[in-house]
């Protein structure tokens, strides 16, 4: 976890508190497999340009049980929206992660 997230989480712990228990409710707020959300999560990590959040949901989506070809398959579903710089810098950060 990067040094800023850490301060933020003491600086705001009821903001913090409050982050995680949407992420959560989001999360479980469908039928939606934990797999699935976090593939979802790498294809807007893809369009935001978003590396941190995109090596963090890779990272997650294996955790998961998701294999590269599909994490790949989720970048490139992202093509289309995102446009092609933004999927390239996402392969390099899948491939660094």
């Amino acid at each position: 976890m990067s040094q800023i997230l850490n301060d933020f989480q003491t600086q705001f712990p009821d903001i913090w508190a409050a982050y995680t228990r949407l992420k959560t409710s989001c999360d479980q707020g469908g039928p939606l497999d934990p797999k699935t959300i976090e593939l979802i999560k790498i294809g807007i990590s893809v369009a935001m340009e978003h590396e941190g959040g995109l090596v963090a949901h890779i990272s997650q989506a294996k955790k998961a049980g998701a294999q590269d070809a599909e994490i790949n398959h989720a970048i490139v579903v992202a093509t289309s929206l995102a446009g092609f710089p933004s999927t390239l810098k996402a392969f390099a950060a899948a491939k660094n992660g």
